[in-house]
């Protein structure tokens, strides 16, 4: 079991990583053929919505009031696993899509 600043140390941190990966695509984007750009904007543009859902749940988690950490602990955890594990997803199929592209 964790409380609520460890929960939100973890999901900063998964936040943070995400959005470095998706400003380093950004810029790669920049670098590529036309083709392989539209193919980056648009798996961007999927991951962007995942991200910001992330942030919503930790926003939640922050919110949450420490009287009702314990009743709500259980739920947000598992919101935040599956945000988490969205964001995670979303970004393990674009870069399948990105080393389709190149090989």
């Amino acid at each position: 079991m964790s409380t609520k600043n460890e929960l939100l140390e973890k999901v900063q941190a998964t936040i943070d990583a995400q959005q470095g990966k998706l400003e380093k695509l950004k810029e790669t984007a920049l670098d590529e053929s036309n083709e392989a750009i539209d193919d980056i904007k648009e798996a961007i543009s999927s991951l962007e919505p995942k991200l910001d859902q992330a942030i919503e749940k930790a926003k939640e988690i922050a919110d949450a009031a420490d009287d009702k950490w314990d009743d709500l602990k259980d739920s947000l955890e598992a919101g935040w696993d599956e945000a988490g594990n969205s964001l995670e997803e979303g970004w393990d199929n674009l870069t399948d899509s990105i080393k389709n592209m190149f090989s």
